[in-house]
Parts: C-alpha cells; structure tokens; sequence
C-alpha cells in the first residue's frame, strides 16, 4: 500500500469536511450518507474468514481507519484480518448509491444479491466503489465483508438516496422487494462460487451427493459448530431433501447464524437425483445429481485394495465406462464400479469423462 496517499487522503477529507482528530482515528475518508446503526461484527484472525471468529461485537458503523493497527489489538493482528459485518434495514421505495471503500478487499450483498465485489488488494491504497440499486419497500438483508492484507487498514460503508419512486439511474441494479411476513426471518444461503459441493455430512471426507450452483439459494437449518459462521452448514434442498454445504461457498442471510441449532447429522443418501421441470415430486429442484465416470485408457487391473500388493480381482477392458466412487489418499488409486466388478485401479490407466476427481469422497476403504 501507499501509504503516503492514504494519509493526503484523509487530510483531503479534513478540509473539506471539517474534521476533528478523533475521527482521524476511527475512518478514513468521512460518511456522506446514511450507514446505519448496531452493526453485528464478526472479526477473523486471518484474511479469509477460516474457522470460527475471533471476535463478535457490535459496530454502531461500518467506518474505521485502522491505519496500521488493529480492530481489537491483542486479539485481531495488525495485518491479514477478515471481517463480516450483518444488518437487517428497512428502506422506503427508491433508488439508492451505495458506497464502499477499503484498504484492502471489500464486498456487499443486499438479501444475498452481490452489488459490490472488489475482493482484491486496494493497489494505490485506500479504494471506493459504488453501485445505484432500486430497491422496493422493506427490510433488507446487508453483508459486508471486508479483508485487509498488509500495510494500512480502513473500511467504509453508507448509501445515500438518488431517486424516489423506484425509478432505476442509469445502469442500476435492481434487487427484489422482500415478501411480507409476520413470521421471525428465515436464514438463507446463496451460493457465491460457479459450482459448490453438496455432501452428505460436515467435512470434505463425506461422500458428495449433489452439485448446487451460483445464485442458487436454499434455506439453512443446522451449522456443525460456534458462532454461526462455522466450516459447514445444514441445508435444506427443497422436498424434504437436506445436505451440508461448506461456508466459504455460500453467503448466509436473513437472521443471525449463532441462532441455528448445532448438529453433525450424517445424510443417508448415496445421491441426489436430479430436480427441476418434469423430475419426480419426491426430487429437490434445480439440484445437479453427482456422478464422476472414466473410461480405461488401456486394460485397467483391478486391485482389493489401493495397492500394488492388492489382490487381484479383474480387468477392465480398454475403452470400458465405469464410475468412480472414490480417491485414495495418496490419489494415485480410484475405487470404480464396472458391471460386476468393485474394487481399486491405477489412476494413470484412466481417463475420467464425467465429473471432477476433486470432488470424490477420499480415503483408503471401500465406499
């Protein structure tokens, strides 16, 4: 970071707003708008929002200038920190300009909708970003999230109204007008990546039994730990189907995380078959059923187990399909099913044709 910019920043924002010295010492550049109040923080030790928070508070703004200090010395380091912060806010009808600054990487979402996505290092330092979106009556769902890398640390969040009526500015977003209720609000995961795992229990060492993909967006039941920003969450797919999704892969919304129940509960499901129109009643919708097929490069031995000192148990035929249910834990073996025959074969005689290796269950015993 340069941080001689940082600095002729804020002592811009000192001459043309009137600041004192004790705001030097919590933002950056001043609020020009609205940033709402009693924000929930959650605050990592690290720059990717790993494990479970280091720190919750509540933030009455998201507007600190940390310069090369820390959000909670002792606790938070000076450098490589992660921060969320979560807000529900009632809005009238109109369009609205968000704003976001940072020193390092910044992202927003409005009810799991990404309007700002700058998650990258600020080079030149301290880096605002904007974003119109029409909004309709109601309250909405805020994510803020936030990393700093290393050299100088700030954050800033506001918006300001730009039009009424709901008419959209030019190039504006539009994010969805909540439904009314009455009931308490539903915690809501959307998928954030292009393509994000389902499986079967809370960690990578259970089988995948489905693919969900971006923009996707499930109701959240259980989380396998503290804190309500744990590893995995529990979802729930849609016609009485559930499955564990791991947290980097998704935002969650709607309520407070630390309020789901904790649970480990392992899905008795070997795969999810695919939803969406014409499926079954009985099939969650829009999910991806999982599968990883190869074909045998050459006459492909089969083994009792991931080994060359394994039994032999058959041969699969050069050009043979086959599914492949499993990936030793050196991943020089896979466990496949051809016709009859089970057991493990040497990853450099195959070729996989569906799917990805990367997403297979891992270990040295037969599924």
């Amino acid at each position: 970071m340069q941080v001689s910019r940082f600095g002729r920043l804020i002592f811009a924002a000192l001459i043309a707003f009137g600041f004192g010295v004790a705001m030097l010492e919590q933002s950056p550049v001043q609020a020009q708008g609205i940033t709402g109040s009693n924000w929930e923080g959650y605050y990592w030790a690290n720059p990717n929002f790993s494990g479970s928070p280091a720190l919750f508070r509540i933030d009455p703004a998201v507007l600190f200038n940390w310069a090369t200090g820390s959000p909670a010395p002792g606790i938070i380091p000076n450098d490589n920190f992660s921060a969320r912060w979560y807000n529900r806010i009632n809005f009238a009808a109109g369009t609205y300009r968000f704003r976001a600054g940072a020193d390092d990487g910044i992202r927003v979402a409005i009810n799991g909708n990404v309007i700002i996505n700058r998650f990258t290092p600020a080079v030149g330092g301290f880096t605002v970003n904007t974003a119109d979106v029409v909004l309709g009556a109601g309250i909405y769902e805020i994510i803020v999230d936030y990393y700093e890398g290393v050299g100088e640390a700030g954050v800033l969040f506001d918006w300001t109204v730009i039009a009424g009526g709901g008419e959209a500015a030019p190039g504006g977003n539009i994010v969805p007008t909540p439904a009314p209720t009455a009931a308490a609000p539903t915690l809501k995961a959307v998928v954030i990546v292009d393509r994000a795992n389902i499986r079967s229990g809370p960690g990578t060492n259970f089988p995948t039994i489905g693919e969900a993909f971006r923009d996707q967006q499930f109701k959240v039941i259980g989380r396998n730990g503290d804190f309500g920003f744990e590893t995995w969450y529990l979802l729930d797919l849609g016609n009485g189907a559930r499955g564990w999704m791991f947290r980097q892969v998704i935002y969650i919304y709607g309520g407070n995380p630390a309020t789901l129940p904790r649970t480990r509960e392992v899905i008795n499901a070997p795969a999810i078959a695919a939803g969406g129109a014409g499926a079954p009643a009985d099939q969650p919708p829009n999910i991806q059923p999982f599968e990883v097929r190869g074909i045998a490069q050459n006459n492909a031995l089969v083994r009792s187990i991931p080994s060359l000192n394994g039994e032999r148990l058959g041969v699969i035929p050069k050009g043979a399909s086959f599914q492949i249910l499993k990936l030793s834990n050196n991943q020089a073996w896979v466990y496949v099913a051809y016709e009859n025959l089970r057991g493990w074969t040497y990853v450099p005689n195959i070729r996989v044709t569906v799917g990805r290796l990367g997403v297979l269950p891992r270990g040295n015993t037969a599924p």
